[in-house]
Order: C-alpha cells, then sequence, then structure tokens
C-alpha cells in the first residue's frame, strides 16, 4: 500500500484528503483501505524519508485542488522517495494468484506517460504466468487434480490474452 499511496504523491503533490480521494477513486477494487490506513502510510512514509511535509501556504503554487484553504500540511516525494518508487515498480513479482493484483496495483502506480515501466511490468508479468504454467502437473491422478490444472491452465491461458491485448493498448504489439 505505501508503494500506492508514494505514487499519488510523486503524480500530485497534496494534501491527505486528496491523497485518500486520489487512493479511493484509482484503486478502488484492486486496494481495501480506509482513510486512517492512508494517513498512516502517509506518516510511515515521512518517517522513512521517502515524502517530506509542505507547508499549506505553499500548496497555491501547486496543482492540488483540494489544498486551497486545507488546514494540514500537504506531502510531496524525496529524492529518497522517487528512487523507492522506481524500485518498487522493478522489483520482482513472485508467481502466485496474488500476482495480477500486485502487477494491477503497480500499472496503476505508474505514470501515465511512462510506456516503458508499464511495458516492463506486463513482461515480468508475462513470465510469472509462464513460470506458473511450467508449474502445472502434465499428469493427473485424479478428477480432483484434472479439476486444478485446468483451472491452472485456463487462468495463464486467460492473463496470456490480457497481456497481449495491454501491450496492443500501450504501443508494443
Amino acid at each position: 500500500m505505501s508503494g500506492a499511496v508514494l505514487s499519488l504523491v510523486i503524480e500530485r503533490p497534496s494534501v491527505g484528503a486528496s491523497v485518500c480521494r486520489r487512493f479511493e477513486a484509482r484503486y478502488r477494487g484492486l486496494l481495501g483501505s480506509g482513510r486512517q490506513h492512508i494517513y498512516d502510510a502517509l506518516m510511515r512514509l515521512v518517517r522513512d524519508g521517502l515524502l517530506e511535509r509542505v507547508p499549506r501556504e505553499l500548496f497555491d503554487e501547486l496543482a492540488d485542488e483540494d489544498a486551497r484553504g486545507a488546514i494540514t500540511d500537504g506531502y510531496r516525494a524525496t529524492a529518497a522517495g522517487a528512487r523507492a518508487y522506481r524500485g518498487w515498480l522493478t522489483e520482482p513479482i513472485e508467481p502466485s494468484k496474488l500476482s495480477r493484483q500486485e502487477t494491477l496495483i503497480r500499472l496503476a502506480s505508474t505514470q501515465p506517460n511512462d510506456r516503458a515501466t508499464a511495458l516492463a511490468l506486463i513482461d515480468r508479468y508475462e513470465q510469472v504466468i509462464l513460470r506458473l504454467m511450467q508449474g502445472t502437473p502434465l499428469e493427473v491422478g485424479n478428477v480432483m487434480d484434472e479439476l486444478v490444472a485446468d483451472e491452472r491452465t485456463d487462468f495463464a491461458q486467460a492473463e496470456l490474452r490480457w497481456i497481449a491485448r495491454t501491450r496492443d493498448k500501450l504501443g508494443d504489439g
């Protein structure tokens, strides 16, 4: 969740209320989290040196409309925060059924003009799916094994179709 919160502040320095609103809009269905969890993540990111507080008076110069008239200070990313964000987007995704969710969270956290990072995420996810397919047993011993193998194969084939469509939309098809 911290990577997702960090991505929103990198995208646009903001007050906490704006980060919460944008988090809920962007990650609905991917990451469930209450406002307090988002504020906790903001505090952790500040404590870890990845974000810094910005006096509310400076927000008139920033693009955050929610900040105008805000009572509290806002947040912006530090250089260390930008490096951590890039590292998070490029770190390996472990093969599992949760790989798609992790990929989608990172994809939603990628800046709209950063197609190279989006394509790299898709490439890594494809490798995860191919590894999952390799883990599907070729022989099945009973109907339950067969059902599990069928589901893994169907899942992998559907994911590979989604990957192909995603590449087409990103212009690398």
